[in-house]
Formats: C-alpha cells, sequence, structure tokens
C-alpha cells in the first residue's frame, strides 16, 4: 500500500511545563531524591499529556528521567502517572522497562524518579530493520506477561473499554453523537457489518496477558546495543497475547508495510483466527473515528491529528482484509 502521509510532528507533540515553571517545592524534592542539583531539563516532546517529562542533569554526572502532574492542572497526567508508577514497580524483571526509582506526592503534585535510558525512539515512517527489532521484541513480551504476573494483580480486561469502543454499533443504532461523526460513503454501506464484527471484539480478544495496550513508537526506546525497551504503561489491560502486535502493525500499514505478511509471519498471530484481528481493527478504527472529531484538546495541538492518521491507517489495513 502507499504510505500514509506524516503530518504530526513525531517527538514534538506535547506541551510540557519546563523545569523552572515548576513549584520551588516539587524541584526541591527532586534534588533531594536525586541527590544532586539539576543542571539541565531536557523536556521530552513525544506523547500527548501535558505533564512535566524531562531528562535531568545532574551536578554529580548521573541523569535522572522525571515525570511530574498536579491533580489541579491534569486531570490526565496525574492519575494516570500514579498508576505508571504502581504498574512499573509490579512489573516482572523479565520485561524491558525503564524502572521506577521512587515516587512521591508533594501538595498536588505526583513526582517520579525513573531510570534515564540511552536511547530513542524509533525512526517514523518505520525502518523495516527497526520495525523489525520491536516485533521480535514482543514475543518475549508476552511470554513475561502470561499468565498476567501474580505481582501486577487484578488489571482490567478489554472488556472495560467496550463501551468506550462502540462507535459502530453507536451509530448503527442512531446515537445522535455517533451520527454527527464525519463517514465516507464507503464505510457508511459497510455499517451493518462493521457494527456485528464490533459487537464480537471483546470476546474474540479475551485472554490472560498483561497487555501494553498502548504500544507505539513513541512509548519505544531504543539503545544502541540492540535493547528495546517498552515505556508508559498506564493503560495495562488483560487480554490476548497479540493485541499489542496488532495495534503496532497498524501504524506499520499506515507507514507503508506489508501489515498482513508482517502478522502472519510473527509467533503470536499462531491460530488467531483472521476475524479476531478484523473485530479488534474495527473496534480500533470506530474508536479514532470518534475522537478524531472531538474539539481541540488543549493538552497538545497536534492530538486530534495523530488520532486522525491512525483512524485513516486502522480503516485502510481494515479495508484492505475485507475487501
Amino acid at each position: 500500500m502507499s504510505r500514509l502521509p506524516l503530518a504530526v510532528p513525531f517527538g514534538a507533540t506535547a506541551s510540557r511545563p519546563t523545569w523552572e515553571a515548576l513549584p520551588r517545592e516539587v524541584r526541591a524534592l527532586i534534588e533531594e531524591r536525586a541527590g544532586s542539583a539539576v543542571l539541565q531539563s531536557i523536556s521530552q516532546g513525544a506523547g500527548f499529556t501535558s505533564g512535566f517529562a524531562s531528562r535531568l542533569v545532574l551536578a554529580d554526572g548521573s541523569r535522572l528521567f522525571v515525570k511530574a502532574a498536579s491533580s489541579e492542572l491534569s486531570e490526565v497526567a496525574h492519575p494516570s502517572y500514579v498508576h505508571e508508577a504502581e504498574v512499573v514497580s509490579a512489573l516482572p524483571v523479565e520485561v524491558p522497562a525503564p524502572r521506577v526509582r521512587w515516587a512521591e506526592h508533594v501538595g498536588t503534585w505526583v513526582v517520579l524518579g525513573i531510570d534515564d535510558v540511552e536511547g530513542r525512539s524509533p525512526q517514523r515512517p518505520w525502518q523495516s530493520d527497526e520495525l523489525e527489532l520491536v516485533l521480535a521484541a514482543l514475543t518475549g513480551l508476552a511470554t513475561a506477561l502470561t499468565p498476567v504476573p501474580a505481582s501486577l494483580g487484578t488489571i482490567a480486561p478489554v472488556s472495560e473499554y467496550d463501551d468506550e469502543m462502540s462507535f459502530w454499533r453507536k451509530r448503527s443504532a442512531g446515537d445522535p453523537v455517533a451520527l454527527s461523526r464525519p463517514l465516507a460513503p464507503a464505510w457508511e454501506a459497510r455499517l451493518p457489518g462493521l457494527a456485528a464484527l464490533e459487537s464480537e471484539w471483546t470476546t474474540l480478544c479475551d485472554g490472560d496477558t498483561a497487555t501494553h495496550f498502548d504500544l507505539r513508537d513513541d512509548n519505544v526506546l531504543l539503545t544502541a546495543d540492540g535493547q528495546v525497551l517498552v515505556c508508559d504503561w498506564k493503560w495495562l489491560t488483560r487480554g490476548a497475547a497479540w493485541l499489542d502486535l496488532a495495534g503496532l502493525l497498524v501504524s506499520a500499514h499506515g507507514d507503508g508495510h506489508d501489515a498482513d505478511t508482517l502478522w502472519r509471519s510473527h509467533p503470536l498471530s499462531a491460530g488467531v483466527p483472521a476475524r479476531a484481528l478484523d473485530a479488534f481493527l474495527a473496534a480500533l478504527a470506530g474508536l479514532f473515528v470518534e475522537y478524531s472529531a472531538h474539539e481541540r484538546d488543549s493538552r497538545s495541538p497536534w492530538l486530534r491529528a495523530h488520532q486522525a492518521w491512525w483512524r485513516d491507517a486502522s480503516l485502510s489495513w481494515l479495508a484492505a482484509r475485507l475487501t
């Protein structure tokens, strides 16, 4: 397929506070826990939240990655950082992820000190060698998280997201919000079949794996020695072992790669019914049709463009599979 144009400036999508903008007590806590003064703060522009996220260069020569958010300033980043600290602290040692060294609360702020990793996100559009490296790492990731490790406790199953990922069913039933979303006539004609397909997604995507459930290029770090580290675990969900593979391949398809061949050749797709993948893609595409039509989000001027790109990529792959 042809590549979908990337309108989103990858690595520069978030609007984050600077080090100087943090309250004095938050900066003092960070330096106290770090054991050294902060010489430089390098803000990380990837992602779509408004929380502080910076690589800190310390006076003793070390580095620390810090996330921080206030419950008064960010209704999304604050609870997600709290949850992320809990999840990452409970991940098995076999899971390749930067570790949370400490998590503290000061006033309305939550502050996370995380291992700083010398790495970078994969290039976009996806380069074949980097894509193959990340896809290969997914097998070990799923193995380490199947069955759901006891350390993670009870985590939400995919069925928790059924209402959020039910756009086709809502539109088919005449829901006024769903009907207000722009939709090409070709997809309108498919509406009954899409609603039926979507109605099966939670059953077909059920499983006993702790999935990342938001595995995108900007949640991956590649190191110089070939390691693949997975970051931002705030959407941890119990489901089928192949879900992260399917989600990642949407972006590969959008970047012009043969996602179906990559899917069929991957160990995690073995024995997975074609309808299961189609049902997941239908639910995911409907989610992005819905979200991309929302009003501009002040957290990131690029969020809706990002969602529109994923809408188009997931619809394109689904269309190719249903032809």
